[in-house]
């Protein structure tokens, strides 16, 4: 990682400075690709004419993480972009975003699972029943708290038809855990969102690892959060899960050496080694973001095999996502501690947060152009007869 900066101290970033190859009238006819990812330049930190950005969280210095408690420091940091990234993109990305899927004064909780569970905008997924671990529900036909998603990727590969008849198409697949690889869903992103990955990837450079200052992400989900369903995201890790982090503490293992991944759907995790995760607000609510970590015991020392449900909150691991806001989340935070995000108590029904989440994923995977449900392999057909 870079060097931090603190407080009201800055970094920048000038939306009208990404470069790449192509020429700005030819690319935005065309639809964003891995190529033209992997064309872009990193930003000049020479360039002058770049806008001030503000830290308004992070990182958590060792000092103040004992007097938290917490046996690690965090590097995530927050900023407020303040003006690079336009209005204009800003209102371009939100544009892709159906009325319908927005919540409206007017709505009640049945009225308005009515209009999500027929929207075909939103992921069609399936989750685990409440009070029933083996039974799985249509997400989109409840009021569950868990934010309804919209995957989007780079294009891989051009468009084709495949034996079945199918017209599909090479994408880039996060295998969230948690999620039955029949769920997973890919569609080609919008312009406006990747034009704001890059403009997101140019503010956030010097904080990233090395592995993610090497192009702008290549994928985003778009998780939208509901007060009216008392949205929230539960206590989780990304990408990995707590015994490699009692390994990795206990120095039976490196952090370089989990590339394992942690998901269901018979796969390894498709998200990059070692990158971050760069997520933007919209939408009128704030949520609150926590770190957790595993408690103290009686004698003083860390408790490490406490599971997540055991883990300590604490203020200085608390921030605000509001709209306009950029979280970088680092890798290491993904491992040495949990997250989870929620709604507070106060505000109208209405009100919604959106969460542009974007990430440098490596597994390739076809889905059909129609519906961006993914294609399984041969293999894993034949598996299941």
């Amino acid at each position: 990682m870079h060097g931090f900066l603190r407080g009201q101290d800055v970094l920048s970033c000038s939306a009208d400075t990404t470069r790449t190859t192509r020429s700005t009238s030819s690319r935005n006819r065309m639809p964003p690709t891995i190529e033209e990812v992997r064309s872009i330049l990193p930003p000049d930190w020479h360039d002058h004419n770049i806008t001030v950005e503000e830290v308004l969280w992070g990182p958590i210095s060792p000092a103040d993480a004992r007097a938290a408690g917490a046996p690690f420091a965090s590097s995530s940091i927050l900023l407020r972009p303040c003006s690079s990234v336009a209005p204009d993109l800003r209102a371009r990305v939100l544009a892709e975003v159906p009325l319908d899927v927005i919540p409206s004064g007017d709505d009640t909780v049945a009225s308005f699972v009515a209009r999500l569970s027929s929207s075909s905008f939103l992921e069609d997924s399936h989750v685990q029943k409440s009070g029933c671990l083996k039974k799985r529900v249509r997400l989109n036909a409840t009021s569950y708290a868990q934010p309804r998603r919209r995957s989007w990727s780079v294009q891989v590969g051009e468009q084709y038809t495949d034996d079945d008849g199918d017209v599909v198409s090479t994408l880039m697949s996060y295998t969230a855990f948690g999620r039955v690889a029949e769920d997973w869903e890919a569609h080609l992103m919008p312009r406006p969102v990747f034009d704001l990955g890059i403009v997101l990837w140019r503010i956030a450079f010097r904080f990233l690892t090395t592995e993610s200052q090497v192009h702008p992400p290549t994928a985003c989900q778009l998780l939208l959060y509901y007060r009216i369903f008392g949205g929230r995201m539960g206590r989780h890790r990304d990408n990995y899960n707590t015994q490699q982090m009692r390994d990795v503490v206990g120095g039976k293992r490196s952090r370089a050496s989990l590339v394992e991944g942690t998901p269901m759907g018979r796969e390894a995790n498709s998200q990059s080694p070692n990158t971050c995760v760069l997520i933007w607000t919209e939408g009128d609510a704030d949520m609150t973001f926590s770190l957790s970590f595993p408690p103290t015991t009686a004698w003083g020392s860390t408790n490490f095999e406490a599971g997540r449900d055991k883990y300590v909150t604490h203020p200085v691991f608390s921030t605000r996502l509001g709209a306009g806001t950029l979280l970088v989340f680092t890798p290491e935070d993904d491992l040495f501690f949990c997250h989870e995000a929620y709604f507070s108590k106060e505000g109208q029904s209405q009100d919604h947060r959106l969460a542009f989440v974007f990430r440098w994923l490596s597994a390739e995977r076809t889905f059909r152009v129609d519906t961006g449900k993914m294609k399984p392999k041969r293999s894993e057909v034949l598996g299941h007869k």
